[in-house]
């Protein structure tokens, strides 16, 4: 019984999904959100899409904020599993004194971008044979885009009330910012519900332009050093956390979304809204999560998260020793989407999302 995922689509995916399966050629896009430390529940997941993409020659079109991005970079590799395991192995060793500065924890995050990405690769990676990658960052505007931690909060509460009132109205605080690999333009290029710049990815900026979409604000430092892209950027997920944007308007191609949760939540500011998705942005993805069961049975009953920073602040040992069993188990996960897309019971385990 396949028992560990939960399977979730749109209008449109979920009567695709249930007429022929998952037709992994109808598969246009591959996302990944932003969550942080909730990424290891998913490369048990993401080591089954490496083999199951490997003989692809159509263009598949990676999109993610955050440490979904990172996901996205591991997946465009030479040896994408070897990449994978890297940055699970130096996400996990990360380690801070009990009062990180904003520079400790950029120092970090640059540290595993290191680790993973090599600078030579990064030529390979922009061309790849069929992966196209992109992420989505935010420029900041006002008060966003300054590094007194006072103004920062100030320009945070300001874009959280408004964003109370419309979601829209984040774009007086936040511009988009899509970076690209070469190649023809990707089929979210036309988004609007924000102002958005484009912005061409290089060998020269590509660490810079993927750091600055996990810059976490007051974590972290905003990232002004971007060839090409002048401004300060700050984490693609303070507006697309789940990323709630058109993938594939007008089409009846597919999204493969491996999530950590069974739900959306379009921005950073809606976490406690219950604010939901466009149902017309999300007709075509079908998401792959953690069933309520998987997670029970995790330590703690619960996926890893940033919290766990605070929670075992000064017990580094307890927490990677916590987060490791999850890479443990998360091993299943990949297994039952395989089967569930070889066997074709997708179909009958697909839920409305």
């Amino acid at each position: 019984m396949l028992n560990s995922i939960s399977i979730r689509a749109g209008s449109k995916a979920i009567e695709i999904i249930r007429d022929e399966g998952l037709d992994l050629s109808r598969v246009k896009v591959l996302a990944g959100a932003s969550g942080s430390a909730k990424f290891l529940v998913l490369t048990g997941i993401d080591r089954v899409l490496v083999s199951l993409f490997k003989d692809r020659t159509d263009p598949l079109y990676l999109i993610g904020t955050s440490i979904g991005a990172f996901r996205m970079a591991a997946f465009c590799q030479t040896d994408p599993l070897s990449a994978i395991k890297t940055l699970e192995r130096e996400y996990i060793a990360q380690q801070y004194a009990p009062r990180p500065t904003r520079q400790d924890v950029t120092q970090e995050t640059r540290r595993i971008l290191d680790a993973y990405i090599e600078n030579n690769e990064i030529e390979a990676m922009l061309n790849h044979p069929f992966m196209k990658i992109c992420f989505l960052s935010n420029k900041c505007k006002g008060l966003l885009k300054q590094d007194p931690l006072l103004l920062q909060w100030s320009g945070l509460i300001l874009a959280a009330g408004v964003n109370l009132l419309s979601r829209n109205g984040l774009g007086h605080f936040l511009e988009r910012a899509l970076f690209c690999g070469p190649g023809d333009s990707p089929p979210f290029a036309a988004m609007d519900q924000f102002p958005m710049n484009h912005y061409d990815l290089t060998p020269a900026n590509f660490k810079s332009a993927l750091l600055s979409s996990g810059s976490i604000p007051i974590a972290m430092k905003g990232v002004s050093n971007i060839d090409g892209a002048p401004g300060v950027f700050r984490d693609g997920g303070i507006l697309d956390y789940h990323l709630d944007i058109p993938f594939l308007p007008h089409s009846d191609n597919l999204v493969l979304y491996p999530h950590f949760y069974e739900t959306i939540t379009p921005g950073w500011f809606d976490k406690n809204l219950h604010r939901k998705p466009s149902d017309k942005n999300m007709e075509n993805v079908v998401l792959v999560a953690p069933s309520p069961a998987f997670v029970k049975n995790l330590p703690f009953k619960k996926i890893p998260d940033r919290k766990d920073f605070m929670t075992f602040k000064g017990k580094d040992k307890e927490r990677k020793a916590y987060w490791r069993i999850v890479l443990e188990k998360n091993k299943r996960l990949g297994d039952d989407f395989f089967e569930a897309v070889q066997s074709g019971k997708i179909r009958q385990m697909v839920k409305p999302l």
